[in-house]
């Protein structure tokens, strides 16, 4: 377990428990996407794109405590992985994008595979397992969520 959570701090810091995640300070988007369209099939007409794979909803997220609520319960699957096989079909249906001090970083996570890929400013860093223990808050804030503009 100490494993998984040093993963997840290295691929771009997680919340402390001695204050404030410094990732909830930049800029944040939230993004719901077709995991079922593989990067380089056809993109559909007017499709946005994020490495590849259609954006569905994309929300702006203002509030600090929503912001934390979503990097909490993302650091939490990672902890919360218990192993297994790995399944090798990354078909990410949530992301995170964080822009904080003109540095891009986007999580892709798939709750199918139990993997998250990570980017920063658009180059493939990392990556690791969680669980789908985050799934039900993604959905939940993605469902409230207003689409950006």
């Amino acid at each position: 377990t100490l494993l998984l959570t040093t993963a997840g701090c290295s691929a771009g810091g997680s919340a402390s428990m001695n204050g404030p995640d410094p990732r909830a300070e930049g800029a944040m988007t939230f993004y719901r996407l077709d995991g079922d369209r593989y990067p380089g099939d056809p993109v559909p007409p007017g499709a946005t794109l994020l490495h590849g794979y259609s954006v569905i909803k994309a929300c702006r997220i203002d509030d600090r405590r929503t912001r934390e609520e979503i990097l909490g319960a993302f650091d939490d699957g990672i902890a919360d992985h218990r192993g297994g096989v790995p399944v090798d079909c990354f078909r990410p249906r949530h992301a995170i994008r964080i822009v904080r001090d003109g540095v891009t970083t986007d999580y892709l996570i798939c709750f199918q595979c139990s993997n998250w890929m990570i980017w920063k400013d658009d180059e493939r860093t990392g990556g690791g397992d969680t669980s789908d223990s985050a799934l039900t808050t993604f959905d939940r804030i993605l469902d409230d969520c207003t689409p950006a503009a």
